[in-house]
């Protein structure tokens, strides 16, 4: 149980790609590590998917203040969790005849969101890449006493039980 949350987590080379797709949420995290892609020129545009435009636009405003992103940043809306994320995304690949892609989000939700990307484009010839933001907020890291910390085993708990649903499912373990 003690290294349970190096399980939940991946964190594949950022290598060049198309595009940066940004998961909502992590309050920031996840849009620096994507604008830090950007900036270093591992991608040539990022996307970032959350519910609504504005939760976007309000972190932009305060992480970027100056930067131009016309023409860099596209937003999504229309998420609801991970996998319609990866659905919107797919979509997105499609229209754009994109080939590479690197998945952003925060350390504990990088197996999770693995699984559902991968699963959503193993028919297609999109290379897909996890990369972690590599802040983990309130949150403990592995190497520390996080089964100390109420927020960390919630959240270890609960991405390694959707981590092993997903799984079940795969495997047709579980019927649908």
């Amino acid at each position: 149980m003690r290294y349970a949350p190096f399980l939940l987590i991946v964190d594949e080379p950022a290598e060049q790609a198309d595009i940066a797709v940004v998961l909502g949420g992590g309050g920031g995290s996840r849009l620096r590590k994507g604008l830090s892609l950007y900036e270093a020129a591992l991608v040539k545009h990022l996307v970032l998917v959350d519910n609504k435009k504005n939760a976007w636009d309000d972190m932009l405003h305060r992480f970027c203040p100056d930067c131009a992103t016309e023409g860099k940043v596209t937003i999504i809306e229309g998420s609801k969790n991970t996998f319609t994320d990866a659905e919107l995304t797919e979509k997105y690949c499609r229209t754009h005849k994109i080939k590479n892609v690197l998945v952003v989000t925060d350390p504990y939700h990088t197996r999770r969101a693995a699984l559902i990307f991968k699963k959503q484009f193993a028919e297609s010839e999109v290379h897909i890449a996890v990369v972690s933001s590599g802040e983990f907020g309130n949150r403990l890291a592995p190497d520390e006493k996080w089964w100390r910390d109420d927020d960390t085993l919630g959240t270890v708990w609960t991405e390694m039980n959707k981590v092993f649903i997903i799984l079940l499912r795969d495997y047709r373990l579980l019927p649908d």
